[in-house]
């Protein structure tokens, strides 16, 4: 789902954000207790942003032989430490990371999180998991989790219609929060304008292939999107981290993806994976981003470029189509219809100007609002189930 690397980290957690191990905890300033969460992984900016005032996270229990700070597998869905523990939270919320945890283990931990009765609610980021190739391992661990939540939520309506589909339940719609902090939005909009004044030909379009995990795949449509690029008198600019090195799948794929765009104007950019700073000022600088993904559900990537101001073009994989509806933000086209990427990046780039930091920030501030309520909420719904 969301992007990894440091700009997660720039993402500052809500005011009332409190880590605290298992254990009693004192009265609100209400005279309520606060609501304590087991959260998977409860150390994830994302997790940290959407908890609600009046709820604490515990800390993500230490994962034996692992460095400080790394929460994976994660020690939360373990039989030992959900009954050591018991007593000291009120319900468990799994996120992500459950790829960590070998065949079988999740279930079996599902089945003490009910022995136990306490109250479990899913998160449904990743109907598709991003990392991987082969599916069936993370379908069997959505099952199950799906089967035991007292609550579902996900981010999209698009993938709630799926797993009431696929499922016959119900998920509530907490879309995805904001991933840039406050200061970028208006120093994106500063930066656009001197970069665009300043250039000689046409559109940037970029395409960060990152360290080419397993979904970042570009197809045959990589050619028609050089090819549209420049016939709008700009250059597709394509920028992979310099930790792919031969011997790799990751090389293999960049390097089959280079004799494909041989001879047309392309601008190959290999650099060290960047800071916050050194990532949100590389997204800026874009008239587009374009999402390089062969499947998939959500995309952090695009929620940043929605942060900084940058449209987005990307193909019409998962739910990625439904995280945004403004067509100055987001166009999608099928990968596999020659002139769809074409016709798209032509949209996009005829497209109003997508709205000033001012008013981006705002919207983003509202988005917070709204998940806070919708996860107390959620979280009262399975308390009272409990």
């Amino acid at each position: 789902m969301a992007t990894s690397g440091g700009i997660f980290d720039a993402l500052q957690g809500p005011a009332n954000l409190e880590h605290r191990p298992p254990g009693p905890l004192g009265d609100r300033a209400d005279g309520a207790s606060p609501v304590r969460i087991a959260a998977v992984p409860a150390a994830h900016p994302y997790v940290r942003s959407v908890l609600p005032p009046g709820h604490v996270l515990l800390d993500d229990p230490p994962v034996p032989g692992a460095p400080a700070g790394r929460w994976w597998p994660p020690q939360v869905l373990t039989p030992d430490w959900l009954r050591g523990a018991a007593g000291g939270y009120d319900l468990v919320h799994v996120h992500f990371g459950t790829e960590s945890l070998g065949p079988g283990r999740l279930e079996a931990t599902l089945g003490v999180v009910r022995e136990l009765g306490v109250p479990l609610v899913h998160t449904v980021h990743d109907l598709e998991h991003p990392h991987l190739d082969d599916q069936a391992h993370h379908r069997r661990q959505l099952d199950a989790l799906v089967e035991h939540a007292d609550e579902l939520l996900t981010l999209t309506d698009a993938a709630a219609a799926t797993i009431l589909r696929r499922y016959g339940r119900a998920a509530t719609v907490v879309p995805h929060p904001r991933m840039a902090p406050d200061a970028w939005f208006a120093r994106a909009d500063a930066l656009r304008r001197p970069a665009r004044s300043g250039r000689d030909g046409g559109p940037v379009v970029g395409v960060h292939l990152r360290g080419l995990r397993a979904n970042v795949r570009p197809g045959a449509w990589i050619v028609e999107l050089a090819d549209a690029t420049a016939a709008r008198g700009g250059r597709l600019r394509l920028v992979v981290n310099d930790e792919v090195t031969p011997g790799g799948a990751a090389h293999d794929a960049l390097e089959d993806l280079r004799s494909q765009l041989h001879g047309l104007p392309v601008d190959h950019v290999v650099r060290p994976r960047p800071d916050d700073d050194g990532l949100a000022a590389e997204l800026a600088g874009l008239d587009v981003s374009v999402l390089p993904y062969a499947h998939g559900t959500h995309s952090g990537w695009l929620e940043l470029c929605w942060d900084l101001g940058t449209p987005v073009l990307a193909p019409a994989v998962g739910a990625i189509g439904d995280q945004h509806r403004e067509p100055s933000a987001l166009c999608t086209f099928d990968p596999a219809r020659p002139g769809t990427v074409a016709a798209a990046l032509d949209r996009l780039l005829d497209a109003p100007p997508p709205p000033p930091a001012a008013a981006r920030l705002a919207a983003r501030r509202r988005t917070t609002e709204q998940n806070h309520r919708a996860h107390a909420a959620a979280y009262a719904r399975a308390l009272g189930r409990a």
